[in-house]
């Protein structure tokens, strides 16, 4: 019996296009008891257990730990009864936390480490500790740290770990220690004794760092105010094997078979490896995902097959990399199965499943519409209420940058101050929050399982529409025929958009025979959208193609006008420049060595950009020479001339991004004609 997100089965000749929600399913019931059976916290618990350190844990992909995880974890899948389990390899670097710990005055604290950062000799490094608040170039004036150990309090809500690092080596101290201080905002933040770590996007280059707790950094600093020297001696105990020396975690996957084989299938996914000895981020949302996975071969066979996902190298998977992150998924999508893009009905992760919190949905616009009917029609299931935004920089956004519709269910709206802690313990699940979800998750597959794909380019098209701001392109300094010609096409665009949504929720029936061909053109109408809309901005925020090259042209456009004025206003040319690329996050706070490996992690081409070449990346310019000589006031006419040499090859940039754009628009329209053709 095929599933279907009414409970009942579809009709057999004809199906309308837009799906209605009705009685619930009866799934529901077979949810309820394995929640209130432990089966799902049972799962948790035993992942929880896992890691590489008795006391911390860590899970990190590729290790020992992550390992036997993969490997229970295909072990339940077969348990439940699901078919073609299997581990798929994924080549990362290894980082294998064993122990970290700093000795000051006979006094031996705990620390953790952050992913990447290489280990320190057996015997540790010794040295004098200084402190200097946040780690910025500022921080360094009028300091020898050459031989010493820096003592920095975390600010990363303003700077990531790489910057800190990077800065440290550049002034010759042997080593970091972070700690949480007075400004360093939500993360690690719940307890006096919390313990974090994150990707921190290092080099292998860069010295050690470990991350001791606020209250022993408290400690440590009221040692520094009553004696003149403190030493210190850091051990950083890590095993790093990199990609090149065989490093290599794994993927692991389960289907539910299908009544048909129509070569698509539905994904429903989580990441497994886990910071600390977390029963949160992303355990629930694996354990979760078990529960679905068995209520659902309870219920009986879908139609369509569903695939179980759990991915390694979530947190982290790469060194030497700004985008150290998502790498299981990336490289599953990008090099092992290229092909699923087309293939995908959906993909639906979750990450972070474990707040009685409004249900945050991360998703493609095409996807928002029906999701909004299901948790309209499920209020009960969405108790805290609900809220959509753009796939943001998880696993999923991979995925959707491929060309694959997704979803990314998640009861976290930010970091919280026990995200990525010793402190993501079991007892701060919600486990009816996570049954509510699963509930949610069941009513998405049985929307997509048969019939036409609940897919709505009409959303697309009205997003696009706001995006492109013709008057504001033309001004910036864009050919006006390249962006008529854009304009021209999205208007086209939302009419056939506008002509199919009016088929869909007239729910006119569809012949049976036609309904493949629907959705074969309506998943590569995905891959067009995807592929060529998804756009990263310079803080990894989903955007167009186009905007943050027009951001920076804009930005470079006042700078040089508030300096051709017949009165020149130099703060506010500052004020702009500021604004151009990564300039006022690690351009005028670190060195300029510092700042330029920055930049390059972000450039295309770059050797380990990893998913960012799914991002269609802006050329981010260096503008801090022109900064600095204003800011000093010796700039010139030369000083202009280089911003204007800059803002012409982003106009160029601006008008090819503009054409892609067209093209991809104007291939989106042809197959909205084919599929108007089979209605």
């Amino acid at each position: 019996m095929a599933l279907d997100h009414r409970g009942v089965p579809p009709e057999p000749e004809t199906q309308p296009l837009h799906p209605t929600v009705r009685a619930v399913p009866p799934w529901d019931q077979a949810l309820d008891g394995l929640f209130a059976a432990g089966y799902p916290q049972s799962i948790d618990a035993y992942l929880a257990g896992l890691g590489t350190n008795d006391e911390l844990g860590f899970r990190l992909t590729g290790t020992s730990a992550d390992t036997q995880a993969a490997t229970y974890l295909a072990d339940q899948l077969r348990a439940i009864g699901l078919r073609n389990v299997h581990l798929e390899p994924v080549p990362v670097d290894v980082f294998e936390f064993k122990s970290a710990s700093l000795a000051v005055t006979g006094r031996k604290m705990v620390a953790s480490t952050f992913a990447g950062v290489g280990p320190t000799p057996p015997e540790g490094l010794s040295g004098q500790i200084v402190y200097l608040h946040d780690g910025t170039a500022a921080d360094y004036a009028g300091l020898d740290v050459s031989g010493k150990i820096v003592l920095v309090d975390h600010a990363l809500d303003r700077y990531w770990l790489n910057l800190i690092g990077a800065e440290a080596t550049e002034r010759g101290a042997v080593g970091v220690v972070m700690t949480y201080g007075p400004d360093s905002g939500v993360f690690y933040s719940c307890a006096p004794d919390a313990l974090g770590s994150n990707d921190s996007s290092y080099d292998v280059s860069f010295v050690p760092m470990v991350y001791i707790s606020a209250q022993d950094g408290d400690w440590l600093k009221e040692q520094l105010t009553s004696a003149e020297t403190v030493t210190a001696t850091m051990k950083l105990d890590v095993r790093v094997r990199m990609v090149e020396e065989g490093g290599v975690g794994y993927n692991v996957y389960g289907d539910l078979l299908g009544e048909v084989e129509d070569g698509t299938f539905l994904l429903i996914g989580a990441h497994y490896d886990a910071y600390f000895h977390s029963a949160t981020d992303d355990v629930s949302g694996v354990a979760t995902a078990f529960a679905i996975a068995k209520a659902l071969k309870l219920h009986g066979q879908p139609r369509h097959t569903v695939r179980f996902q759990f991915l390694t190298a979530e947190e982290f998977g790469t060194a030497n990399s700004w985008y150290d992150w998502c790498v299981g998924s990336w490289w599953t999508i990008t090099h092992a199965h290229p092909d699923w893009a087309g293939q995908i009905r959906a993909f639906v992760n979750m990450d972070y499943l474990y707040l009685a919190t409004p249900l945050l949905m991360l998703a493609s616009a095409e996807c928002q519409p029906f999701l909004k009917t299901l948790a309209d029609a499920n209020p009960e299931l969405v108790p805290n209420g609900y809220t959509f935004d753009k796939p943001m920089s998880s696993d999923d956004w991979m995925f959707n940058a491929a060309g694959v519709p997704t979803v990314n269910l998640r009861t976290l709206t930010g970091h919280d101050s026990v995200y990525h802690t010793n402190y993501m313990t079991a007892e701060k699940v919600d486990w009816p929050n996570a049954a509510n979800v699963a509930k949610f998750v069941a009513r998405i597959v049985g929307a997509l399982d048969d019939g036409v794909l609940p897919l709505a380019p009409i959303a697309r098209a009205d997003e696009l529409a706001d995006a492109v701001v013709p008057g504001d392109l033309i001004t910036a300094g864009a050919d006006r025929v390249v962006v008529e010609r854009l304009q021209c096409g999205i208007v086209r665009l939302q009419s056939l958009a506008a002509q199919y949504e009016a088929s869909r929720t007239r729910q006119r029936p569809v012949p049976r025979s036609s309904i493949p061909d629907v959705n074969r053109l309506l998943l590569e109408m995905q891959k067009v959208i995807g592929t060529s809309f998804t756009a990263l901005d310079v803080w990894e925020r989903t955007v167009y193609p186009h905007e943050q090259v027009l951001w920076d042209v804009q930005n470079l456009r006042t700078a040089i006008a508030a300096l051709e004025r017949d009165r020149p206003r130099p703060n506010d040319a500052l004020g702009a420049l500021r604004n151009v690329g990564l300039t006022s996050y690690s351009g005028l706070d670190f060195s300029h060595r510092v700042y330029t490996q920055d930049l390059s992690r972000h450039a295309p081409g770059y050797y380990r950009l990893n998913w960012g070449e799914q991002g269609h990346l802006a050329l981010l310019h260096d503008v801090t020479a022109q900064y600095r000589a204003i800011q000093a006031g010796t700039w010139s006419s030369h000083t202009v001339a280089q911003l204007k040499a800059m803002r012409a090859q982003n106009v160029e940039d601006l008008n090819s991004r503009l054409d892609a754009m067209s093209q991809a628009v104007e291939g989106i329209s042809s197959l909205l004609e084919e599929i108007d053709g089979l209605l």
